[in-house]
């Protein structure tokens, strides 16, 4: 942005902030009529902080907002659930353009955030507790991450003093050994200028000079280019125009799964590998156009694009954006497969039907491959004989379950009833490490040829009952309880099943289902008990989540759960 006074830069914001928002801000609750206005760009801030986060529309990013009285701290709250992220905002609307967050102000979001994640709305206002289901969501799913995002109209970055709240809490609330939970993202002028002054419609991208090295095309029954481009030209799309990009996309980029984190490690330590290892990304483009340069053989090709919208590839273009902000060399390395389709002569429809088709494509998980494993093919015999059929192949569904066992079912279960909190830990921190690879281990230790299938459907069974008990107490329990509740239910399983797995003729017989709730509930509400009061022992201000995928911090709870109750029984 060329320089220009502060006040012209503040004019053109709060014109463009009327533009987009006029009427789909919330003002009702302003008792005083002065402050209509100050509080209508403040909310319109929060709005656009939205926006810029998700990739939002106008009347959904205003329908975020939470802020009026007690908002605790939190001016807007939007889970997106494409890109599994719940992002709390705050938003700090400064005429004169100048400053920056001060240290208050940094503390009360940082409460304000700190509720949120502990599941605590006492005292909260309507705006908020109207979004309380969609925060539980966030908090109980394993894949989400926090953003909490602070907006403001000041021309200075937040100093590393007034910024000691949210840092003290980043590191309480993250861990060393996984990826971070929570995320602080500060939004200033600048940043909130260059975003209005090049935002386009969202089908008005333009890319120019695309180069396409071995590239061909395809003329009937409309255009389309195909070949490949450097990693590091994704790259810089990506943070040039974020989410904007999968504007006609059915989902967005979401972040830290396991599928993305693979994407990165293969860019951070194999990027010449990257080409073979993933699919690559289509684009719908309204027009695109040959350029003279590079136009004598099908080496190279260069291409401007009108109209850009990628339909395919978003968490790859997103994973190479992650990279690429933190090892641009990497990703320099790598290529990547691209189709460029050309709609100017196609009809209205292709663009949905594409987008359709190209992604209703099933991807093959690692659980998928447990079908040509003979130990499940062998478990599946055995149960037969027993009237109980041994679903383990992909799509299989539960109809009976009386009669019918899971493959997912007997994974999570199988694991649970290990004596190594390692894969009770990899359970609840990334299930789909334990099927990475039927042929070692964690694997090898749930399925094997020592597998007895009367223990497997017996583990099953009573993680059936562990869950329904858990639904129960789930329905009643608030604040850190309902967390824990939800983030230890694999924790709570192989306490349950460390117990009731040597009991007489466990691997012999099956547990009555009829029977079986009398005997587990109340082991159940006993290891409850115990795993709550030893964890808020050890880590009382530890976030939920991290505890129970963390290895050394189960075995610090288990410890902590045998100490109580020696002291217990010597009192």
């Amino acid at each position: 942005m060329f320089k220009m006074s502060t006040n012209l830069t503040m004019v053109r914001i709060a014109a463009k902030m009327e533009d987009l928002f006029k009427g789909k801000i919330d003002l009702s609750d302003i008792r005083e009529p002065g402050n209509n206005k100050s509080s209508f760009y403040s909310r319109a801030l929060a709005a656009l902080s939205v926006m810029m986060q998700c990739g939002t529309d106008e009347k959904l990013s205003g329908s975020c907002i939470t802020d009026g009285y007690h908002d605790i701290g939190i001016d807007a709250v939007y889970n997106d659930y494409t890109q599994k992220k719940l992002v709390l905002v705050q938003s700090k609307w400064r005429a004169d353009g100048n400053g920056s967050i001060s240290q208050e102000e940094a503390s009360t979001f940082a409460q304000g955030v700190k509720r949120i994640i502990n599941s605590e709305f006492d005292g909260c206002n309507a705006k908020i507790l109207a979004k309380q289901s969609d925060i539980i969501a966030a908090l109980k799913d394993m894949e989400y991450q926090i953003e909490m995002v602070f907006c403001h109209t000041g021309n200075q970055s937040i100093s590393a003093y007034a910024k000691t709240p949210i840092s003290d809490l980043l590191k309480q609330v993250n861990e060393e050994d996984v990826t971070d939970i929570l995320i602080f993202k500060e939004i200033r002028l600048q940043e909130i200028y260059d975003f209005l002054a090049n935002s386009q419609v969202l089908d008005n991208i333009s890319i120019d000079d695309v180069i396409l090295s071995n590239w061909g095309t395809i003329d009937e029954p409309f255009k389309a280019y195909y070949g490949t481009i450097p990693a590091s030209a994704l790259g810089e799309w990506y943070l040039r125009y974020g989410n904007r990009l999968f504007a006609k996309n059915i989902r967005f980029y979401k972040g830290s799964t396991d599928v993305n984190q693979g994407i990165k490690e293969v860019l951070r330590t194999e990027p010449e590998k990257f080409f073979y290892f993933n699919n690559g990304i289509k684009l719908l483009c309204r027009k695109i156009t040959r350029k003279a340069a590079h136009s004598t053989d099908r080496i190279t090709g260069l291409f401007a694009l009108e109209g850009v919208s990628l339909v395919n590839g978003a968490q790859t273009t997103g994973s190479i954006g992650a990279v690429f902000a933190e090892a641009p060399e990497a990703v320099a390395k790598a290529k990547v497969f691209i189709q460029m389709i050309d709609l100017a002569d196609a009809e209205e429809t292709q663009a949905t039907q594409i987008t359709k088709f190209t992604n209703t494509q099933n991807r093959i998980e690692g659980k998928d491959f447990a079908a040509l494993d003979p130990q499940q093919e062998r478990i599946k015999d055995e149960l037969s004989f027993s009237n109980i059929q041994y679903l383990y192949k992909s799509g299989a569904v539960v109809e009976d379950p009386a009669r019918q066992i899971s493959l997912d079912e007997a994974i999570i279960a199988q694991a649970c009833s290990a004596d190594e909190l390692s894969v009770v830990a990899t359970a609840k921190r990334n299930i789909g490490a334990l099927t990475e690879n039927i042929n070692k281990v964690p694997y090898k230790l749930l399925f094997n040829g020592g597998t007895n299938s009367f223990a497997l459907v017996n583990n099953v069974r009573v993680a059936r009952v562990v869950d329904s008990f858990l639904s129960q107490e789930e329905a009643t329990a608030t604040g850190r309880k309902r967390l824990v509740l939800v983030h230890g239910n694999r924790f709570l399983l192989h306490m349950v099943l460390s117990e009731i797995k040597h009991r007489e003729n466990y691997s012999s017989t099956f547990l009555d289902v009829a029977e079986l709730p009398a005997q587990v509930i109340p082991l159940s509400q006993k290891y409850w008990d115990l795993i709550f009061v030893a964890m808020e022992e050890c880590y009382p201000d530890a976030y939920p989540a991290h505890i129970f995928k963390n290895i050394g911090r189960l075995k610090d709870i288990k410890e902590r759960m045998s100490i109580n109750c020696q002291i217990e029984a010597a009192v």
